[in-house]
């Protein structure tokens, strides 16, 4: 499956991993995506760059694959990164969605379906716009770099030492505040403008029924 963007930059594409990977919530990503890349472009008023692969999967395969990702991107071989678990998935059970660097400056979204379904679909939206808030961190100046470094340092093919590494911490947990803050307020926006709508069609329908009579 593939969403049909016009610009090269736009291009989103979706892939489930691992088997009994719910359809359903498939289908709700790919209906949702486009609608999260765009508040978030309106909201910062730039455009992320890139293409973005969203990778529906299950619990105990998401470190794996955020891992695999991952290290592609910063070049470290696979007997290396195979039984690595990084920060950003230590406990995978608890995740939604993980976004990282991919191969060839790609980015993947990797989202855990098990952790969606539970929720019945009801934190799809918030948990794609949080998504996009990362891609957009991560297409800002040092993103991905600060992403691989991390990487390196915690498979251990280039590790910093205690005072170098806070600093790719601290990127990564302002981040974090930044994507809910940011989430907060879009969706927020979003129901005050669903509110407004409603609002509307309720005042003007006692008008359309008395043109009617």
């Amino acid at each position: 499956m593939r969403f049909h963007r016009k610009k090269p930059q736009d291009q989103l594409s979706i892939k489930r991993v691992g088997l009994f990977v719910p359809k359903r919530i498939t289908d709700d990503i790919e209906a949702a995506a486009p609608i999260a890349q765009r508040l978030v472009r309106e909201h910062f008023g730039r455009r992320p760059l890139g293409a973005v692969e969203f990778v529906v999967t299950k619990t105990n395969l998401l470190s794996g694959l955020v891992a695999q990702s991952v290290a592609v991107a910063a070049g470290i071989k696979q007997d290396v990164w195979r039984d690595k678990v990084l920060s950003l998935t230590d406990r995978p059970g608890d995740i939604y969605a993980v976004t990282v660097v991919g191969p060839q400056t790609s980015i993947r979204i990797v989202l855990n379906a098990q952790r969606l379904r539970r929720r019945k679909g009801q934190e799809v939206g918030p948990t794609l716009v949080y998504a996009m808030v990362e891609v957009d961190q991560l297409c800002r100046k040092g993103g991905t770099e600060a992403q691989i470094a991390l990487a390196h340092h915690e498979m251990g093919t280039h590790e910093l030492t205690k005072p170098a590494a806070k600093k790719p911490y601290k990127k990564l947990a302002a981040g974090e505040v930044e994507a809910e803050e940011v989430t907060k307020q879009i969706m927020g926006k979003v129901v005050r403008n669903h509110r407004r709508e409603e609002a509307e069609a309720q005042r003007q329908m006692p008008a359309t029924a008395v043109g009617r009579a």
